[in-house]
């Protein structure tokens, strides 16, 4: 604690005791030092209130009390402190009001009162702070509006007010400001546009604005009359192009205009802006190449152009961009190869490629990355082996590479990824059998995803070893074998998707495994335990289209079950399951009408299953079918067989159809994470139930200034979300989707209903809803036609057609 002794030095003039380990409240005894110009007591534990018996101190220039535990409220006789020149309250506990009384303090010339809890508004007496040089009030609970009175502070260098809850928009009367260096209003609500005159400040070198809902264009001269050093207007609404001359003087060092609505090419002042040292233009519309000239930049440590509409090839000049350290280059239309050069990025940290259409293979040169804590190829065109260099990148935390089309081994050299904590590399075509030292990633604990390839063999017992493991899917492959216990002794395991495999023998009874829901195990031969019903006779590969194939929009199914009483509709993946994927070893007899099939349930109940023939006749017949199947459910005689239940199966292309339609709508790949539903259809339907608005449903990318096309876009919305309805009974034929898309050219007349998750069309609707292809999107500075694309699809589908 301090002592109260200290009174008795009369003639103290300065007293520091920061950065030491003192408790307790600041005794009122200071107040007695009659002569005390400078009280530091900064970086300590001192708590209690401010002392209000300070105001006796008629000389103190100084009163330095930041990085405390002081509470309570800043009390209004601060404005007695008539000498003050520095009042620095900062990173303490403080709450209320800020006084107005500060206004009094005419020889202030620095305001500290950031990161503590001051709510209500800033008095306009802060204006009449005419020495004040700097404040900061940021990282408060500030409320109102940026007071005009504060421009009228000549000499003000510094004036920081982000991270509060401030809204209004930001005073013309900032251009006055002819001293101000840095002017940071950052996370706040200010709306309304960037004032033209701050073009006018000519000292100013850090503008930070982000994360605001400013609206308008940037200033076209800002950065003209200024060495402009730090600027960051990220996270707004701002439209139009880039200001060609932000980089006049060649000073700027950091530029953050990400997450706008900003369009246009990359202005030739900025690609040769050679002062940079982070560029960050990602979530924007901008278009063009990506500049060769950036290559000549070679501060650049940080170059972000992710979700933007870039489009061409990655220039292999990028490789002499020696400091860089993050390169974001995701959600574009980027085609071509990997350049090898990029290999000689030794300090990259970070690389993000994903969602582009890049093609070819991995050069071995990005093993030389050995920085890389995260590498994301995923959702591209990528074929060929993995590289084994990849398992040098020794520092790699997160790597992904699922969705593309490799093809051979996972290179065993992955298990040497010490440090990896989530590897994602679902949706390949990845054979062989799964490495053993991946057993060796123990530090693997987000997700280890190997689903959807051609893996075979068994699963290594020592995946056991990843203790700290949450998600693991070896889903649809091709493994054989039984379920090492190892993995059911997980005791992080949350998810673990074992389905559609060729795995047999008993499932382990962990208390991990019998948390988890039977879809996990399902679609395995021989599978048996506690949590599934019987060995699986067969499974249903999701991946295989072979029973779409031979029954493909030309067969509907009627299931005729002497079980239970009472008509019931049965789900036709069980029925695929049931009789061995309709294999020929299941045929029990063959007529006119169709074949009947041996099925053994889930449950272990045997049933006999029709399938019957369609003629062709098309949607003529669905209501006739329906009727005889309710009449042939109330029959009973002895000599029939009694139906219970059937399963009416239209063609499967409407759904894949369905979910390829909303993969151009959203922008969005079909699996999704598993927070937002696992797939891309749920994902779209909560997101309509939850009243999300329907521009942050559509992909971003899309042009949706004009009202026709946000019609058209809605229509093709609801088109899809007809074609994937849960219950198939409500799914147009193809045919009937090809009538919607292609047999009307007409404009939408008027605005359409909002649609349902469960009901996107009334049955009436089907015969009667226009589409007109032309839709325009412009993606990477080319301009096409979702239309014509859309109608592309149709017409591969149209082919499978029934004549």
């Amino acid at each position: 604690m301090i002592p109260s002794s200290l009174s008795k030095l009369k003639r103290l003039r300065i007293l520091r005791a920061g950065r030491n380990f003192l408790t307790g409240p600041i005794p009122a005894e200071i107040s007695k030092c009659g002569r005390l110009e400078v009280l530091g007591l900064a970086q300590n534990r001192l708590e209690g209130s401010f002392p209000v018996e300070l105001q006796r101190l008629k000389n103190l220039t100084d009163l330095v009390l930041w990085q405390n535990l002081l509470s309570g409220e800043i009390p209004p006789e601060i404005g007695n402190f008539s000498s003050l020149e520095l009042l620095a309250l900062h990173d303490n506990t403080f709450i209320g009001s800020i006084p107005k009384e500060i206004g009094k303090l005419t020889q202030l010339k620095r305001l500290y009162l950031y990161t503590n809890q001051l709510n209500g508004t800033i008095p306009r007496e802060l204006g009449s702070c005419l020495s004040t040089i700097e404040i900061d009030l940021s990282e408060n609970k500030l409320s109102g509006f940026v007071p005009k009175e504060l421009c009228n502070i000549p000499n003000i260098q510094l004036l920081q007010l982000f991270e509060n809850l401030l809204q209004g928009s930001i005073p013309r009367e900032i251009g006055q400001l002819k001293q101000l260096r840095r002017l940071d209003l950052s996370i706040n609500n200010l709306t309304g546009v960037i004032p033209p005159e701050i073009q006018n400040l000519t000292l100013l070198e850090d503008l930070q604005l982000f994360d605001n809902n400013l609206q308008g264009t940037i200033p076209p001269l800002i950065g003209v009359n200024s060495n402009l050093s730090i600027l960051d207007i990220s996270a707004n609404g701002l439209v139009g192009s880039i200001p060609p001359q932000l980089c006049k003087f060649q000073k700027l060092s950091f530029l953050s205009l990400g997450s706008n609505r900003l369009s246009r090419n990359i202005p030739d002042g900025l690609k040769t802006c050679k002062s940079l040292m982070h560029l960050m233009l990602g979530d924007n519309l901008l278009t063009g190449s990506l500049p060769v000239e950036f290559s000549e930049l070679h501060n650049l440590s940080a170059l972000e152009l992710h979700q933007n509409r870039f489009s061409g090839p990655i220039p292999p000049e990028l490789g002499q961009l020696r400091n860089l350290e993050r390169l974001l280059l995701s959600n574009n239309y980027f085609l071509g190869f990997i350049p090898p050069e990029i290999g000689e990025l030794a300090t990259l940290v970070i690389f993000n490629i994903s969602s582009n259409r890049l093609s070819g293979s991995i050069p071995y040169e990005l093993g030389n990355c050995t920085k890389l804590q995260r590498l994301d190829l995923s959702r591209n065109r990528f074929t060929g082996y993995l590289p084994d260099e990849l398992g040098k990148l020794v520092n790699l935390e997160l790597l992904k590479l699922s969705d593309n089309r490799f093809s051979g081994p996972i290179p065993s050299t992955l298990g040497g990824l010490a440090h990896l904590t989530e590897l994602q590399m679902g949706g390949n075509y990845f054979s062989g059998s799964i490495p053993v030292e991946l057993g060796q990633v123990v530090y693997l604990q987000i997700a280890l995803n190997i689903s959807h390839n051609a893996l075979s063999g068994t699963i290594p017992a020592n995946l056991g070893n990843l203790q700290m493991l949450e998600s693991l899917y070896l889903n649809d492959n091709q493994l054989v074998g039984e379920i090492p216990v190892s993995i059911g002794e997980l005791m992080s395991l949350t998810v673990c998707n074992l389905s559609n495999n060729n795995l047999a023998g008993t499932l382990p009874n962990t208390p991990i495994f019998q948390k988890m829901d039977s879809s996990n195990f399902a679609g395995n031969k021989g599978l048996c335990g506690w949590n599934v019903s019987r060995c699986h006779s067969s499974s249903t590969r999701s991946r295989s289209r072979s029973w779409l194939k031979e029954g493909s929009s030309k067969e509907k199914l009627v299931s005729i079950i002497s079980v239970i009483a009472g008509l019931i509709s049965l789900v036709f993946t069980d029925l695929v399951e049931a009789t061995g994927n309709f294999s020929a070893g299941a045929v029990l007899g063959k007529g006119a009408c169709g074949t009947v099939y041996k099925a053994v349930m889930t449950d272990g109940k045997m049933i006999a299953v029709k399938k019957l023939k369609s003629r062709g006749e098309g949607a003529s017949v669905d209501s006739s079918f329906h009727a005889e199947i309710s009449t042939l459910g109330k029959i009973s005689h002895r000599n029939i067989v009694k139906l219970y239940g059937f399963c009416y199966h239209q063609d499967s292309n409407v759904l894949f159809f369905g979910v390829v339609l909303l993969e151009l709508i959203t922008g969005r790949s079909p699996v999704q994470p598993l927070d937002q539903g696992g797939d891309l259809v749920t994902w779209v339907r909560r997101s309509i139930h939850a009243g999300v608005p329907m521009s942050e449903i559509y992909d971003k990318r899309l042009d949706l200034s004009a009202r026709k096309v946000i019609e058209e876009m809605y229509l093709v919305l609801k088109i899809a979300l007809f074609c994937t309805s849960s219950s198939p009974l409500s799914r147009p034929t193809m045919r009937e989707v090809i009538a919607m898309m292609m047999g009307a050219r007409e404009s939408v007349s008027s605005a359409l209903s909002s649609p349902t998750s469960e009901t996107p069309l009334h049955k009436d609707d089907s015969s009667g809803v226009l589409f007109n292809a032309s839709v325009m999107v412009i993606g990477g500075g080319i301009g096409f036609s979702i239309g014509g694309l859309i109608a592309d699809v149709v017409s591969n589908f149209a082919d499978c057609m029934v004549p």
